[in-house]
């Protein structure tokens, strides 16, 4: 097919600028009705207040001989750079308002620019995922631009933050995956891997699937979480807190939620959970410690006892690497009953998913911090960032329990069980004395055992020292 660009040598600057100009009023205009913003709105939200410069802003569209002389020939992608509070951040937007944000050789181009540039300025990227797919007339053309885009985002050495602002289809799917942290619009952003409609699901569906990282209510929500997550990606983050403040920590209760611990442990304010809605055994996100960025990976008994699950060892397992990546360090809170014992469990590949969890904390480069704030029996002791998986500073709540196995299973599994109504009485026993910290601590496992109090400051003490 015979190619043409209606950019050739028929307008201006000037008549560019305004062609642009009037092609955003009304992309705004149409989107609104269905509550999306325009690429070129999506930035001026996004970005600190006149600081977004865009690039490649004229770059036209390849047409063929099938395309109308009418047909809008400015790309339908934004691209460019600005401040996020102060922080240089690159990214790029679709804009489904332009035929339908479909992506051809131009338009991968225009995004390739784009990660080239953060690369060597070394800054974050965020893409704006709202487009129906190729542009079918560019055929191979448009396959190549999508390969070119997923190669980009693969062999990125900066955060990647995606949003699904509305379609995100095919081969659009596998590139938002490729993403550190996906963030998904309930009100237009839905996910497809066929144009046949195989659905991976709208926000909420992604959300519990453990795909999303945050869900947001709409495209304005979404920018503005996006905002949120750039300061744990570019250094250490501000805070009146202070290293030495004594905490209340209560484990008492075989219940608790570790929520109220973070929230108390951690800089007021600090944690933003992330994939909240999938595996909620384990609890993941970000925070910061005396300024310091950390990763949180914490079991949470309020939720199947803190159970290591397949799908709790996954999802820490994928978020660790992440932050090992970006060289975040790993705080992991221990409590947990344990790997549930079932067949079920066996058939949906509980070990594979436990030895990737173990992989993660071995191969990890980033400053590791273990605390075990309650129960840690067999695997969970292990697999949970312990010493001997490169754990750099292991501590112990001087209550905490660590054994071999659950002890109610110890004593029936050493015949110690006589009486079964004696049963839960000769497991506290056992428990009393077999399953202290202390025997770890006289091996080396444990660095030292401390009171709940002091969690913030021995934490706070062990992060400057490993930075």
């Amino acid at each position: 097919m015979a190619e043409k660009n209606f950019f050739s040598s028929r307008m201006t600057a000037a008549e560019m600028r305004r062609a642009l100009a009037d092609e955003q009023a009304r992309a705004d205009a149409a989107l609104a009705k269905a509550g999306k913003l325009s690429a070129a709105s999506r930035m001026a939200a996004l970005f600190d207040e006149g600081t977004f410069v865009e690039v490649g802003a004229y770059v036209g569209r390849k047409t063929t001989e099938f395309d109308s002389e009418s047909d809008d020939s400015f790309e339908p992608v934004v691209t460019g750079y600005g401040a996020v509070d102060g922080t240089l951040v690159f990214a790029f937007s679709q804009d489904f308002a332009r035929l339908s944000g479909a992506l051809g050789e131009m338009h991968a181009k225009k995004i390739a620019k784009i990660y080239e540039m953060a690369n060597v300025a070394e800054a974050p990227i965020i893409g704006v995922f709202d487009s129906a797919g190729a542009k079918v007339l560019e055929g191979a053309d448009a396959l190549a631009g999508y390969g070119s885009v997923m190669a980009c985002a693969a062999n990125a050495e900066v955060p990647q933050i995606a949003i699904i602002a509305g379609p995100c289809t095919g081969h659009a799917a596998v590139i938002a995956q490729m993403f550190d942290f996906v963030i998904a619009s309930k009100s237009t952003g839905k996910m497809y891997m066929t144009a046949a409609g195989e659905k991976l699901g709208d926000a909420q569906e992604l959300a519990s699937s453990g795909v999303a990282a945050l869900v947001a209510e709409n495209d304005a929500d979404a920018l503005a979480k996006a905002r949120k997550l750039i300061p744990y990606f570019t250094g250490d983050i501000v805070t009146p807190d202070t290293p030495n403040r004594l905490v209340a920590v209560d484990t008492s209760r075989a219940d608790y939620d570790i929520h109220d611990i973070i929230a108390n442990v951690f800089d007021a304010n600090s944690f933003t959970e992330l994939y909240a809605d999938h595996a909620k055994a384990m609890v993941c996100g970000l925070a910061s410690m005396n300024g310091h960025v950390v990763a949180v990976v914490a079991n949470n008994p309020a939720e199947k006892g803190g159970h290591l699950c397949g799908c709790a060892a996954e999802k820490a397992a994928s978020f660790i690497e992440k932050c090992d990546a970006q060289d975040i360090p790993v705080v992991t809170l221990v409590d947990s009953e344990g790997v549930p014992a079932s067949e079920e469990s066996e058939k949906k590949g509980i070990s594979a998913k436990i030895s990737d969890l173990a992989k993660a904390y071995a191969l990890s480069y980033v400053p590791k911090i273990t605390v075990t704030l309650g129960r840690s029996y067999g695997a969970a002791y292990t697999v949970m960032g312990s010493k001997s998986l490169g754990a750099d500073v292991c501590l112990a709540l001087e209550f905490a329990k660590i054994s071999a196995m659950d002890p109610k299973s110890a004593v029936a599994f050493l015949g110690l069980v006589d009486d079964e109504s004696k049963h839960a009485e000769i497991a506290d026993k056992w428990t009393e004395t077999n399953a202290t910290p202390v025997a770890a601590a006289k091996n080396g496992h444990i660095d030292d055992i401390i009171s709940s109090d002091e969690l913030r400051q021995r934490i706070a003490a062990a992060l400057e020292m490993l930075l």
